[in-house]
């Protein structure tokens, strides 16, 4: 059976195809056999720059188009998956997420015997547990799932596979309906995917099933870090100093994640040197960058 990493990198215009490589890049310094596929918008996959396509070993587009092109929500496209996927296993990941020195086989294993699999834990950049109660707002109050959906592994012709992403369909086109429908009082300030993920698993009352907890994803959303200030920023770069070291190393004021699936949320993160950093590391030069 063969499997294989999924991403989605829309806005190949705007040049947002940088972090997706960058998390293709960090898993093939996991493992360099390891399959990574870049999902583009239909008729785009032609625009993605040369410069990026040694990292991907498929590039395919979204069959049906992309659905969020009007309002800007490209993850609503997420319903597309089992059809963009080459692979037969897939782990889907956000693509403002690094993969850090993590034993591959070990994380494929973890999944192995499940049809659909997601984490409902997380840690801080601490190594605590991460504190739900913001991150899972909405959740809690409509006893939805509480599951972290920016990683979700999937095997493609499983019958629980097929009917999730069947619900999906409509509950991800029609997701202001869906608010509407499910949220009669507090709802999402816009488009949520993971909220949106966890409304699917409730409809099809499977959280027991789909439940598989990864010991080794961190989630740097600032608001579930523990921080008892009265001000904190949107964005954690804005309050938190760090490092991405040579060694692959990410460390956050006095703390340092040594390895896992970091999602890092704050695209101010991966700048310039964090980029050179992972580039270097995968053996790739500026002069090479350039050519391409």
């Amino acid at each position: 059976m063969n499997r294989g990493f999924v991403t989605i990198g829309i806005d190949t215009d705007k040049d947002q195809i940088q972090y997706s490589y960058a998390l293709a890049l960090s898993i093939k310094l996991c493992d360099p056999k390891a399959e990574v596929c870049l999902v583009v918008d239909k008729e785009k996959s032609d625009d993605v720059p040369t410069k990026y396509h040694h990292a991907f070993d498929y590039i395919t587009e979204l069959p049906f188009g992309n659905t969020g092109y009007e309002d800007g929500f490209h993850g609503s496209n997420f319903w597309q998956l089992q059809y963009a996927s080459p692979f037969e296993e897939t782990i889907y990941l956000d693509n403002d997420i690094l993969v850090n020195r993590v034993n591959l086989d070990t994380l494929w294993d973890t999944f192995s015997n499940y049809d659909v699999a997601v984490s409902s834990v997380a840690q801080t950049y601490r190594n605590f547990p991460m504190h739900k109660h913001n991150i899972f707002e909405i959740e809690n109050t409509y006893e939805l799932p509480e599951l972290y959906n920016s990683v979700f592994y999937f095997k493609r012709d499983s019958a629980l596979a097929i009917e999730w992403f069947k619900m999906a369909d409509p509950v991800f086109q029609n997701w202001r309906e869906v608010y509407k429908v499910l949220f009669k009082d507090k709802k999402p300030d816009s488009f949520n995917k993971n909220v949106l993920c966890n409304a699917v698993h409730h409809f099809l009352d499977v959280e027991k099933e789909v439940t598989c907890d990864i010991d080794n994803l961190f989630d740097l959303d600032l608001r579930s870090q523990g921080l008892w200030h009265v001000d904190i920023p949107e964005q954690w770069t804005e309050m938190l100093n760090s490092w991405y070291t040579t060694e692959g190393r990410l460390i956050i004021e006095n703390s340092a994640i040594e390895s896992g699936i970091i999602h890092y949320r704050d695209r101010k993160f991966l700048n310039k040197e964090v980029l050179d950093v992972i580039r270097s590391k995968a053996g790739i030069s500026n002069q090479r960058q350039t050519a391409a």
